[in-house]
């Protein structure tokens, strides 16, 4: 059985949430035709890649990544610091000769993105994006339902990924609120690629509009800063059609603690998603016949929950509810499973840059008041 060492870079929350789905592999991909081991853990915080180590079952721990790079039995890192720092890692891991799985975004704007592509030229290295939101088994479905022409020509969408974390004025600011943070990179990346990936296009022209709820904030340090990101996004964006659909992230929404609303209309058909019970999917059947009493017309709902193809599924029992640490599980899966089988993981590093450019267009017509080309 082929091995797969894997170092984690940055022991935040995504650090912890990668550890967790490298550990769930055992239980919940049973006879997946390798393994995957815990080699080394890195934080600048020496201590808490230590406690890491001791708890989680780390080999070493480390405060510079350049250790795990230098390890030759260290086959993938994850890159799980702000995003400001994925370039240099990405770079550093590829040319190591590592495999790497980075948080998203991929970076910062699409001219860095760029730069890592030109990098990622003539190494031997594989990248995939953690954009876990593709890999809900309901997701997942309903990329099988649209790609099946079930949906039909695409006519609106909508998707709103809302939290409610930034209206205290009190509340000390973290990374994601600063420079190389801000809501469209961190909600609006999971929003807009769910959306493009779902309907298998990039819109053809984009308007957004955003709102920063307070001009400064107060640092964990005590201080006060002055140079805040933005807080909500509004999205619009126009199809090569001529359809219409609207993406909003929000990190100013009372009432919310991580809510992702999607629906997709066409001419055949209807989806509907939900991110707080994500195994389940509605359908809806345009081509079924108006008869008396309404015949089959409505919404189906999907039993999707945990039935992911083998050897996904038997662990826990497929009819068990799943949650939102599932997508992780499954996209790291993925990513592993496509090194394990000598594959392309996606998604990809194109497809990551392809996100950053979508990024940076909405952040142009933010800044233009008006509506910006899609190259």
């Amino acid at each position: 059985m082929k091995t797969i060492g894997i170092g984690i870079i940055g022991w935040g929350f995504m650090g912890r949430t990668h550890t967790l789905a490298i550990r769930a592999l055992p239980l919940f991909y049973p006879d997946a035709g390798f393994e995957a081991k815990l080699i080394g853990v890195c934080s600048r915080t020496v201590s808490k890649a230590e406690k890491a180590r001791r708890e989680l079952g780390f080999e070493y721990a480390t405060g510079d990544y350049h250790d795990l790079l230098s390890n030759p039995r260290i086959d993938v890192v994850s890159v799980c610091t702000p995003n400001a720092d994925h370039e240099r890692m990405v770079i550093d891991a590829l040319k190591a000769g590592k495999n790497v799985y980075v948080d998203k975004p991929l970076t910062v704007d699409y001219e860095s993105a760029q730069r890592i592509l030109a990098a990622a030229k003539g190494t031997k290295g594989k990248v995939q994006i953690a954009l876990h939101n593709r890999f809900f088994t309901s997701t997942l479905r309903a990329k099988e339902i649209i790609d099946e022409g079930r949906v039909g020509e695409i006519l609106s969408f909508t998707c709103r990924y809302l939290h409610s974390g930034s209206i205290d004025p009190d509340k000390p600011m973290g990374w994601k609120q600063g420079v190389g943070g801000g809501v469209l990179l961190d909600l609006g990346s999971h929003a807009l690629d769910l959306v493009t990936w779902l309907i298998g296009q990039q819109p053809a022209e984009v308007l957004c509009a955003e709102n920063t709820l307070y001009p400064e904030r107060p640092t964990r340090e005590g201080g006060i800063c002055h140079d805040v990101t933005e807080d909500h996004a509004l999205m619009m964006l126009r199809l090569k059609n001529g359809a219409l659909g609207t993406v909003e992230a929000s990190k100013i929404t009372a009432g919310t603690t991580d809510v992702m609303f999607l629906e997709i209309t066409g001419t055949k058909g209807a989806i509907r998603w939900n991110l707080d019970n994500p195994g389940w999917l509605e359908f809806y059947d345009n081509t079924q016949p108006e008869v008396p009493l309404g015949g089959m017309r409505g919404y189906t709902r999907i039993e999707c929950v945990g039935r992911y193809p083998a050897p996904g599924g038997s662990f826990l029992p497929a009819k068990n509810a799943i949650g939102w640490e599932r997508g992780h599980m499954h996209c790291y899966f993925s990513f592993l499973n496509a090194l394990a089988r000598g594959e392309t993981p996606a998604p990809g590093l194109e497809e990551g840059a392809r996100l950053q450019r979508l990024l940076d267009c909405m952040a142009a017509s933010a800044a233009l008041h008006g509506w910006v080309t899609v190259d």
